[in-house]
């Protein structure tokens, strides 16, 4: 009886998340034919353009997007030592989230030298998939080190490695984005903004799980799987309400485009609140 309702609180534990994984991962998929796959398809029925770079673009792109928090929740998936399937489930998306922030670390700190890659689409497929490579190796080193430590049959939120990782892939963005503004002497209000919104998110997330009984290393922790998920979440859906306006008015006016960001930033906010309150109760 003890150990059903053990397997149960973790299982409560773990859906709110799993869930939400889920839903961002599909969101991500439908974004991505919408915004890439299908308009470059497009191309392809128009004689004026280059088919092969068209074909190579979109190729390149709409894996680009997807193959990282695929990676990620593949490994991760394989990273526990548990007969649970939702303890898969659960660390495939933390890995999946993980990838999100590695693939944007590399993004921004991957430079390919015009002199050594002159070619476009060579170009092309060298920003869009190295990012995923480097997904793989570092998480797949992640995973084997987790399997073959003491904590394998405990969830990786335990394992610090992984959650050190994950606080710092989410401060590395807004931390060099700052230092290049610094370094080019380009630095204004804008330039805070991400920091900012990555403590104060992380503060507020938190503090909500003061009534929890969390210790303070894992309420760190899952302050930083909340702000991925906000994130996430605003990455997908800003995405997405771009593609379906672009579809509806492909003649967008400033003032539009206004609304398409504010629209995807309370599409995501709403679905984030929704999320954390949903997971905070969880936790409780």
């Amino acid at each position: 009886m003890i150990s059903i309702m053990v397997k149960t609180a973790k299982k409560n534990l773990h859906s709110p998340l799993i869930i939400t994984g889920y839903i961002l991962f599909t969101l991500l998929i439908v974004s991505t034919l919408l915004s890439t796959t299908i308009p470059f398809g497009r191309m392809l029925f128009d004689p004026r353009v280059l088919h092969f770079n068209v074909a190579v673009s979109a190729i390149a792109l709409t894996i680009g997007a997807v193959l990282p928090a695929l990676l990620g929740y593949i490994i991760g998936s394989q990273s526990v030592k548990s007969k649970s399937k939702s303890s898969h489930h659960f660390s495939g998306i933390l890995f999946g989230l993980l990838g999100y922030w590695l693939m944007t670390s590399w993004a921004v700190l991957i430079m390919i030298p015009s002199d050594l890659f002159s070619d476009q689409n060579t170009r092309i497929v060298l920003l869009n998939l190295l990012p995923g490579i480097g997904v793989a190796i570092i998480t797949t080193i992640l995973a084997i080190a987790h399997v073959r430590s003491r904590q394998a049959k405990q969830e990786v939120l335990e394992y610090k490695p992984f959650s050190v990782l994950l606080i710092a892939s989410i401060l590395i963005v807004p931390l060099w984005s700052l230092v290049q503004n610094v370094i080019t002497n380009s630095v204004n209000v804008y330039s805070f903004v991400s920091l900012a919104i990555v403590i104060f998110l992380g503060a507020i997330s938190y503090a909500s799980l003061r009534k929890t009984g969390l210790s303070r290393y894992r309420k760190m922790v899952w302050s930083a799987i909340s702000v991925s998920v906000v994130f996430v979440t605003m990455y997908v859906s800003y995405q997405l309400v771009y593609s379906i306006a672009n579809y509806l008015n492909s003649r967008q006016t400033m003032e539009d485009q206004a609304m398409v960001s504010i629209i995807g930033f309370v599409l995501a906010l709403v679905g984030w609140i929704i999320y954390w309150l949903k997971q905070v109760k969880a936790l409780r």
